[in-house]
C-alpha cells in the first residue's frame, strides 16, 4: 500500500512540473538564401527608355551618339533614306542646295522652309506627323526651354568638328553667330551715327521713327528684350552717363496705373521704349524702313543684323551700324543645329549637318556681322575677331530668355497702353 501511495504521488509531482514549464520549444528554421554562395548579385531593375530615348539611341543621337562616326555606313543609310528636309530661319538656306546635291546627288533636297520653325515642328511633334528633319534656328530660348525638356529635339556634333561651346548643359551643333545693332542713314548722318547711348531711343526726338520687328508676335525679338532686361546694370551705369542720375528717378521708374514694377534699369528701358511708339516693320524691310529708302516712313533707327550692311555694299540701301553705343554694340544670337525626333530621314539629317559646319557649309554667312562657332574658320578682312566683339555686346542667354521672355512680352504689351511721362 505504502508502494502505491509513493507512485501516485509521484505521478502528481510530475505532471505538476510539466504544467508549469509550458509547453516545449520548438525551432524556426532560418530562411533559404536568395543567393548561393558565389552567386552575381542581381543589378537593379533599369528604368526604361521613352519612346523618344529609344528612337534617339536607335538612331545614334544625343547622349547615344558612337564614339566615333561611321560616315560610310551613315551615307548608305541616308541613301536609302532618300531625301532631306531642312528648317531654317535664314533665306540663305537655299544656297545649300548646290552643294548639298554636288555631295549627295542620291538624296534629294526636299525643303528648306524659313517661317515659323518652332510653331511648324511643334506641331509636328504633337500630332506625330514628322516632315522636318533638321532645326536650323536660332531661337535658342524655345530648343532649350520647350524642345529639349520635351524631347522633340536631338543634337548631334559630328567627332571630327571641335567647337569649344559645347558642353553636356548646351550639348547641340552651333552654326555660327551673328550681331543684331542699331542701322542708320550715313547720308543723312555723314559724321556717323547720330547715337550715342541705348537711352537716345527713347527720347522725344526718336518717338515713332524707331523700327523693329514686333515683339509682341517675333519671338526673337522679345527673346532680345528679355537679354537687355538681363543687362540692368549695364543699362542703369549706361542712364547715368547720358543723364547725370540714378535710373530710379526717372517718373517711369515708379509703378504705374496698371501695377507694373519696373525690375531694374532694363526693364525701364523696355518701357519706355515701348512708350515712345516705334513703328512694327517686317524683318525684310526693316533695312530699308530704317533709313528712309521706304517713301511710306521718315527716316530713322532700325534694329536689324549688322550683315545687312551686304545691301549697302551692293548699293542697295545707306544703311550703316552703330557699333560705339553704350552700353553694348549689339546683342548677338546663336544659330544652332539639331536633327528632329522621330524625324524621317535621321542620317540626312546627320550628313547636313556635317556640311553645315564645313567651310562650304559656313560661306553664305560668312560675311561681316556674322562669326563661325569653329575655331578653325578664319574672319572676314576687316571684322573684330568674335572675342573683340563680345567685349562689347551682350551673348542671349537661352535659358534666362525662356524664362523671361514671356514676362517680357506681357510688360511690353501693358507698357504699350501707359502714356509716356
Amino acid at each position: 500500500m505504502k508502494a502505491f501511495v509513493k507512485l501516485i504521488t509521484l505521478i502528481v509531482l510530475f505532471s505538476l512540473v510539466v504544467s508549469c514549464g509550458g509547453p516545449p520549444a520548438t525551432t524556426v528554421a532560418p530562411p533559404p538564401p536568395t543567393t548561393k554562395p558565389g552567386d552575381t548579385p542581381v543589378p537593379p531593375t533599369e528604368v526604361p527608355l521613352s519612346a523618344n530615348e529609344q528612337w534617339a539611341k536607335d538612331n545614334g543621337l544625343g547622349i547615344y551618339q558612337p564614339a566615333t562616326d561611321d560616315w560610310a555606313a551613315i551615307e548608305a543609310a541616308a541613301v536609302k533614306e532618300g531625301s532631306i528636309c531642312v528648317y531654317a530661319n535664314s533665306s540663305k538656306i537655299t544656297k545649300l542646295q548646290a552643294p548639298w546635291e554636288a555631295l549627295y546627288p542620291g538624296i534629294k533636297w526636299d525643303c528648306g522652309d524659313t517661317d515659323s520653325i518652332d510653331v511648324k515642328m511643334r506641331a509636328e511633334q504633337e500630332a506625330g506627323n514628322v516632315v522636318g528633319d533638321v532645326w536650323f534656328n536660332s531661337d535658342g530660348h524655345i530648343l532649350y526651354g520647350e524642345f529639349v525638356p520635351n524631347q522633340w529635339l536631338w543634337s548631334f556634333v559630328p567627332r571630327d568638328v571641335v567647337e569649344p561651346e559645347v558642353t553636356p548643359e548646351f550639348p547641340f551643333a552651333i552654326a555660327r553667330h551673328a550681331i543684331d545693332v542699331w542701322g542708320y542713314n550715313m547720308e543723312i548722318n555723314p559724321e556717323g551715327c547720330p547715337l550715342t547711348n541705348w537711352w537716345n531711343l527713347t527720347e522725344p526726338a526718336l518717338e515713332g521713327k524707331v523700327y523693329i520687328e514686333d515683339p509682341m508676335t517675333d519671338v526673337s525679338t522679345m527673346a532680345k528684350w528679355a537679354t537687355v532686361a538681363e543687362h540692368g546694370d549695364e543699362m542703369a551705369a549706361a542712364y547715368k552717363a547720358l543723364y547725370g542720375v540714378e535710373w530710379t528717378t526717372d517718373p517711369a521708374a515708379a509703378t504705374d496705373a496698371f501695377g507694373q514694377t519696373v525690375i531694374n534699369a532694363g526693364w525701364l528701358w523696355i518701357k519706355k521704349m515701348a512708350q515712345n511708339h516705334p513703328t512694327v516693320v517686317d524683318e525684310i524691310d526693316i533695312a530699308y524702313a530704317s533709313v528712309g529708302m521706304d517713301p511710306a516712313v521718315e527716316p530713322g533707327i532700325g534694329w536689324t543684323g549688322w550683315n545687312s550692311i551686304e545691301d549697302t555694299e551692293a548699293g542697295d540701301i545707306v544703311m550703316a551700324p552703330c557699333l560705339d553705343l553704350n552700353p553694348a554694340t549689339g546683342i548677338v544670337k546663336t544659330s544652332y543645329l539639331a536633327v528632329a525626333n522621330m524625324a524621317p530621314h535621321p542620317n540626312a539629317a546627320k550628313l547636313f549637318i556635317k556640311l553645315a559646319l564645313s567651310p562650304d557649309g559656313y560661306k553664305p554667312w560668312d560675311t561681316k556681322g556674322t562669326w563661325s562657332a569653329e575655331p578653325s574658320m578664319a574672319v572676314p578682312e576687316g571684322l573684330p575677331s568674335f572675342e573683340e566683339m563680345m567685349a562689347k555686346s551682350w551673348l542671349m542667354n537661352p535659358i534666362y530668355d525662356w524664362e523671361w521672355a514671356a514676362k517680357v512680352r506681357d510688360f511690353w504689351a501693358i507698357s504699350l497702353l501707359t502714356p509716356s511721362e
